[in-house]
């Protein structure tokens, strides 16, 4: 009647989370599934393997010689194939959460077994090596396992050891078992993890708030951890409640073998006890066979000097001792050796203190003076680095320097760097102006250090540029800064790059010539490397680009002129120059008519005086009087006088002489000259 009570419960409970109309079978039963996950945990427990050789001591250096205990703590590791255990109570502090593992086991139905999973390490286990476990819902676990069995009975009465009834003869580890139902919360959680590195991997199975079956207002949370290498259990319990109104509150704690024909229970926590209910409390279940560790003391040359866990040692001086213990599991032969140190330092009453690193900028030298304290520095002695046994030194060069302060057995020491530096010896070289006809290359290596030695910021006219080599290639006008560090000191060079004025050329006087004549431009220029463009009346003259260029006169005298121009470029600077061409009548007029119509007012002579050289014109009258005469003559007879009075209309009569023997007239030239002043 009662199990049919049970049932009707469950399933009333199981109907709550179902969807109207949506079937059910056996096989959308949720099963408890152990996935062994590969998280590393810092935090360890009791049962992990440990050595802890004590804390350093530290001995005043007068009482070099005296002698110091040692005491070393570890975990005493035992083999299981005796099939005894030591039960213990433990205090209460959980090393593993209750909640929140890796592998969640929250099924929605009650009373099963888990599908079997591998153990990730090898437990000894009442002297069987386990390999494989399944966790039931009602806080047992067991290492014979059976895959086809998923159901983990609820009802007993009997004590462990116990073969007979199913609740407690199918399991081994009991954390406590009793009726818990969690397919009636949603909160509660089963799970497990895997925890830690080998050797002290741990595996960890928790009940979290799991309500007691029929009493659902009451959680329980439980915990099973499992040691690695020392096959040590433990059980935690933050609640176990009791539900006394049902299996009469039964409940059992501890740990028994497969046959079922040996259990460990703690005092007060079988089924007998029942029923019976705890709060924080924690019991440890470990093997006590025969060791399976091995301890000893090691000198700081690994000289075994004692076995026993506590030594008494006389050091002359300071020493470094080590504890080791050997572990060698019993499950599978593996060995493990944990070590740790402890030193004795000797308590120096004295202490030195050279100051903080320092570096300089030309600076010659520097004195070290040590600050000595807890003595008197006159009664200590002194040995430097150097081999100086001064109290202070003096020193030019960078390096580390350090000092060793005795009195009587105490010896201290500290030590410094230095760095002497000077500052880099930087010359951009004077201001200058360029066309940046080609890249300039500005260079700071420094003359008192290697280019690798030093670092080097760059910019133009204040913002930083992004070389940070000793050279720069710069095609911009402006001022250049560079700052070259060494350590501490540094050095800043500036230079300013501007561009050159107009090129200066020239292209001579203005010329003139005959009609058709040819004539040569030539363009003057200091500079070199240029470019030359010409151009006739503002139009480029294609293919003319060397320094002279040929031209012909127009074919026709003309008051007008052609202007020629001529360009130079050389980088980003350029310079130009002009000049004026005329034709010239190269007839010697018979006549001209002085009226300021600016056509044919004067006796124009230009011609002769571009070909020949005029050297001297005379004109005479009629009567064979000489009227006006200008030496080196060009075109300044407009029919005045020498003394600037005009002449009458009339015929005149000129001799020309030639600086030069002319082609056509030789030396002299002679002719007549009609003034017609009436001409309009």
């Amino acid at each position: 009647m009662k199990k049919q009570l049970r049932s009707f419960f469950k399933f009333a409970e199981n109907l709550k989370k179902l969807t109207p109309l949506k079937s059910i079978n056996n096989k959308n039963f949720l099963i408890l599934v152990l996935l062994c996950s590969g998280v590393v945990a810092t935090a360890q427990g009791p049962g992990s393997l440990f050595v802890d050789a004590g804390s350093d001591q530290t001995i005043p250096c007068d009482q070099v010689g005296s002698s110091v205990t040692l005491t070393a703590d570890f975990l005493e590791t035992f083999e299981t194939i005796s099939e005894e255990y030591t039960v213990s109570t433990i205090p209460y502090n959980p090393p593993f959460s209750f909640d929140g593992l890796a592998n969640q086991l929250n099924p929605n139905f009650d009373d099963r077994w888990s599908v079997v999973e591998d153990l990730p390490f090898d437990f000894c286990f009442f002297g069987n090596l386990e390999q494989q476990f399944q966790v039931g819902s009602n806080g047992v676990l067991r290492f014979e396992v059976d895959p086809d069995d998923i159901t983990n009975a609820w009802s007993f009465d009997q004590d462990l050891p116990n073969n007979t009834q199913d609740a407690l003869s199918e399991a081994n580890v009991f954390t406590p078992v009793h009726d818990i139902d969690p397919s009636v919360s949603t909160v509660e959680e089963i799970g497990y993890e895997v925890l830690g590195e080998y050797p002290n991997r741990v595996l960890v199975v928790a009940y979290f708030e799991v309500p007691m079956f029929s009493c659902n207002d009451l959680l329980a949370t439980h915990m099973a951890v499992f040691y690695e290498f020392s096959n040590v259990i433990e059980i935690y319990i933050q609640d176990k409640p009791v539900c006394p109104s049902w299996n009469d509150g039964n409940a059992a704690l501890g740990i028994q073998n497969n046959a079922g024909t040996v259990a460990y229970v703690p005092p007060g926590r079988n089924t007998s006890d029942s029923p019976w209910e705890a709060t924080n409390e924690a019991w440890q279940f470990s093997p006590e066979g025969l060791p399976t560790f091995v301890f000893e003391w090691l000198d700081s040359d690994g000289n075994v000097v004692s076995t026993d866990t506590s030594i008494t040692v006389t050091p002359d001086g300071e020493e470094t001792y080590t504890a080791r213990v050997t572990y060698t599991n019993s499950c599978n032969g593996d060995v493990v050796v944990l070590t740790d140190d402890v030193s004795i330092f000797l308590d120096n009453s004295i202490s030195v203190d050279l100051g903080p690193d320092q570096s300089f900028c030309d600076v010659d030298s520097f004195e070290i003076v040590p600050t000595i304290t807890g003595a008197d520095p006159n009664d200590v002695t002194y040995l430097w680095s150097t081999g100086e046994t001064t109290p202070t030194i003096t020193v030019s060069t960078t390096d580390t320097y350090s000092v060793e302060v005795s009195l009587a057995d105490c010896t201290v020491e500290d030590a410094i760097f230095l760095e002497f530096n000077e500052s880099p010896a930087i010359e951009l070289g004077d201001n200058f102006e360029t066309c940046f006809e080609n890249a300039v290359s500005l260079d700071a290596t420094p003359s008192n250090y290697a280019a690798g030695d030093v670092t080097y910021a760059w910019s133009l006219d204040g913002d930083p540029l992004a070389e940070t080599g000793p050279e720069l290639e710069v095609l911009d006008y402006g001022t250049y800064s560079v700052t070259v560090a060494a350590g501490d000191c540094e050095s800043t060079d500036s230079i300013t790059i501007s561009p050159i004025g107009d090129l200066e050329v020239s292209l001579g006087a203005p010329v003139s010539g005959c009609e058709s004549e040819e004539v040569i431009l030539t363009a003057e220029t200091s500079e070199t490397d240029v470019t030359f463009t010409w151009f006739l009346n503002g139009t480029i003259i294609d293919g003319e680009t060397s320094n002279t260029l040929t031209i012909t006169l127009p074919d026709t005298p003309s008051n007008l002129s052609d202007v020629y121009r001529v360009e130079i470029q050389k980088g980003d600077c350029s310079g130009s120059a002009e000049v004026e061409a005329t034709a010239l009548n190269c007839v010697i007029s018979q006549g001209i008519s002085p009226n300021g119509d600016n056509m044919n007012d004067c006796f124009d002579l230009q011609f002769l005086n571009n070909r020949s050289g005029v050297a001297m014109l005379s004109i005479f009258n009629r009567y064979g009087i000489v009227v006006y005469e200008q030496d080196n003559y060009s075109d300044e007879w407009c029919g005045q006088s020498s003394n600037g009075d005009e002449l009458p209309t009339g015929t005149y009569f000129y001799v020309i002489r030639f600086t030069e023997n002319d082609p056509t007239y030789g030396s002299e030239a002679t002719g007549w000259v009609y003034i017609n002043r009436d001409s309009n």
